[in-house]
């Protein structure tokens, strides 16, 4: 009974304090544990509620523009038992900050749901049977900071929610956060200008996954253990620079960057290591791929049914096949270094005076008979694959591949002169060798 009153007390005293706009207002777990909702309720927009340390209990909505935050980050749990999403958002101007949010049941409902625009969500430790975050028709949004890591045992993998899933929300920033053990970490859908920055996915099926985009940044990134680091489909002036994508090799359809249906697109700086594909590049149209590392893969690049882009100042290194190629003849591969090239630089401007011609034979003979890929590097295989020279003009060919790594060109560039002078000392030390030659065999007879 005198626990009821203070509760009652204390809850009369808190909206008063939000009434009477006194600024930021803090409650404790075990004052107003169950009071939670009414509290919200009852704040004005603008009003700020401060949470103590302690287990509340969900599901939460917020209806209004308030800010809700932890007193101390880390120390105010979210805890959902319902079928409801945890926690959800159906007013602008929303900020939710420094909870952990334990939603461990596996349902359709996401863990956190905004259905609003101008959201932010910050320094959030969301544990999920379900997705993470999804964000339907809400513009210009924000989720920083924030760990989402699946919570519930025994789900395959193809069941599992994604991290945060946007439909339909344009220019939302999605920086810094962590995402762990989900289906695909962050994916795009009908969601333009989206700026994707600063985070690290691990051991989820795509790390980012963009479908019917326009204008989306994704930058600066870390994906580790996905089946495929950045799924990149059916697009538009999407810009993918300087991620790295390293060890998603452990699937079939393995790739570091996918870009399928991908147009206008640019793909810069990135670090792509140890990947089954590097860069994989299907029905694809007008895209710039320049100064990535693509290092120790399986297959470096894959160019398929992709025409009218721009490969160059890319590093091709360690990979065991540096490039497979199928119907793709019309693009422009230009001062890219295949470390298995072995190029003639007569000029010593630091590029190959011959081309590398990626052989198209693998390629064709897998695409139709896929079975065929068992025999990949084989003895055999290489040896078909040397005698194939069949319509070598239409193969797709870097025609003038770099002699040294990307990182060495501006080197090469300063050597320039004193690499032509080199060039033009050997031809007369070879004539003067050719010379002895004659000479000696003239004396000889």
């Amino acid at each position: 009974m005198i626990g009821g009153v203070c509760r009652w007390i204390a809850a009369v005293v808190l909206l008063a304090g939000l009434c009477l706009g006194l600024g930021p207002v803090s409650i404790t777990a075990a004052e107003l544990a169950d009071e939670l909702q009414e509290l919200v309720d009852r704040a004005l927009p603008g009003d700020t509620i401060q949470l103590e340390p302690g287990i509340y209990e969900g599901p939460l909505t917020i209806s209004k523009g308030i800010i809700l935050k932890a007193a101390r980050a880390g120390t105010v749990t979210l805890l959902n038992r319902s079928q409801e999403p945890a926690l959800k958002i159906e007013a602008s101007g929303v900020l939710v900050a420094g909870l952990h949010i334990i939603d461990e049941a596996v349902k359709e409902s996401p863990s956190v749901l905004v259905t609003s625009g101008g959201v932010r969500l910050e320094g959030l430790l969301i544990r999920t049977g379900s997705d993470g975050i999804v964000m339907r028709n809400a513009d210009e949004g924000e989720v920083s900071g924030t760990t989402i890591e699946w919570g519930a045992a025994d789900v395959r993998m193809a069941d599992k929610g994604n991290g945060i899933d946007l439909y339909n929300s344009h220019s939302v920033r999605l920086n810094g956060n962590a995402i762990r053990d989900v289906h695909d970490g962050i994916y795009l859908e009908n969601s333009d200008d989206t700026t994707v920055t600063g985070n690290r996915i691990e051991r989820s099926r795509y790390g980012v996954h963009c479908m019917y985009t326009r204008g989306t940044l994704i930058r600066d990134n870390e994906g580790l253990l996905n089946v495929t680091g950045a799924m990149v489909m059916a697009v538009r002036d999407v810009e993918i620079s300087t991620n790295t994508f390293m060890k998603q090799n452990e699937n079939v359809n393995s790739q570091g960057i996918l870009l399928y249906d991908a147009h206008d697109t640019l793909v810069a700086g990135n670090t792509v290591e140890g990947n089954r594909v590097g860069l994989y590049v299907e029905l694809s149209t007008g895209n710039r791929i320049e100064s990535n590392a693509i290092s120790y893969n399986f297959i470096g690049i894959q160019l398929l049914e992709s025409n009218d882009n721009r490969v160059s100042n890319n590093r091709f290194q360690g990979n065991v096949a540096d490039a497979q190629a199928r119907s793709s003849a019309d693009n422009d591969l230009n001062g890219n270094y295949w470390d298995t090239f072995q190029g003639i630089d007569a000029d010593g401007d630091g590029r190959s005076d011959i081309g590398y011609a990626i052989n198209p034979f693998f390629q064709s003979l897998t695409g139709k008979r896929p079975a065929f890929q068992l025999f990949f590097q084989s003895p055999g295989m290489m040896f078909l694959e040397g005698l194939y020279q069949s319509e070598r003009q239409s193969w797709t060919t870097d025609r003038a591949p770099l002699m040294a790594p990307p990182h060495l060109a501006e080197h090469v560039g300063e050597r320039g002169q004193s690499g032509s002078a080199t060039g033009l000392a050997g031809l007369l030390l070879l004539g003067g060798a050719g010379a002895m030659i004659l000479m000696t065999r003239r004396r000889s007879i």
